[in-house]
């Protein structure tokens, strides 16, 4: 049996790293991951906010002036309405990796429409925590081993506050979360990892590392 994987992890301050990451807005300079396929970027798919698809050289094209900070910090700049000024240690937002190993991955994307009901299972499942209006983006990554979903979020709130602990407050709600995903992905032939284990959550930095080690 498969398991399914969520990861979190928040986001505060410099985002240029994890913005070039997500959008494959690399340049020169950057350390590409090693595990990538750099020839299978094009078959990356990203989604805009309004649920718009973009092929990667759209997706490119769409974002070179509108780079990831900036999109986080207009959605901020448009919904939040509070009269104090946001802390420079705020969660700005929260990013998530959804996926399971290798061969089950591989096994879901084999069939185009097993992978398209996949890709609207997470999104379904996004939308239940945090609303649609707060899905900033979506991006599947196929150029590296294993194919995954990213989605990054706000953590705004109806009345405009920019509020993390509203949606993930603590390891009780974290655990809820993953008991949640796992229930949506039971028809993929994924489970949930054991309840209660003493094994640390990984966060996604840490994840897309473990996946480069495995792979040298």
């Amino acid at each position: 049996m498969s398991y399914a994987i969520l990861r979190m992890q928040k986001v505060k301050g410099n985002m240029t790293g994890i913005g070039k990451h997500l959008d494959r807005s690399y340049d020169g300079s950057d350390s590409i991951p090693e595990n990538a396929n750099i020839d299978n970027a094009k078959n990356n798919i990203h989604w805009d906010k309004n649920g718009t698809a973009y092929t990667q050289s759209e997706w490119t094209a769409h974002t070179k002036e509108n780079t990831f900070s900036k999109r986080i910090n207009q959605e901020i700049k448009e919904r939040y309405t509070q009269d104090k000024k946001i802390r420079k240690d705020a969660v700005k937002c929260i990013e998530y990796i959804m996926t399971s190993d290798h061969q089950k991955m591989v096994e879901i994307f084999s069939n185009q429409e097993t992978a398209q009901e996949w890709i609207k299972d997470n999104k379904v499942f996004l939308e239940s925590i945090y609303g649609k209006e707060n899905i900033v983006s979506i991006h599947l990554h196929l150029d590296e081993q294993t194919p995954h979903l990213h989605a990054t979020v706000t953590p705004l709130t109806e009345d405009g506050r920019l509020s993390a602990k509203d949606y993930i407050n603590g390891k009780k709600v974290l655990r809820e979360q993953q008991t949640r995903y796992a229930a949506i992905m039971e028809k993929y032939g994924m489970e949930r990892g054991e309840k209660g284990s003493t094994a640390k959550h990984t966060r996604p930095r840490a994840y897309r590392k473990q996946q480069i080690d495995r792979n040298r």
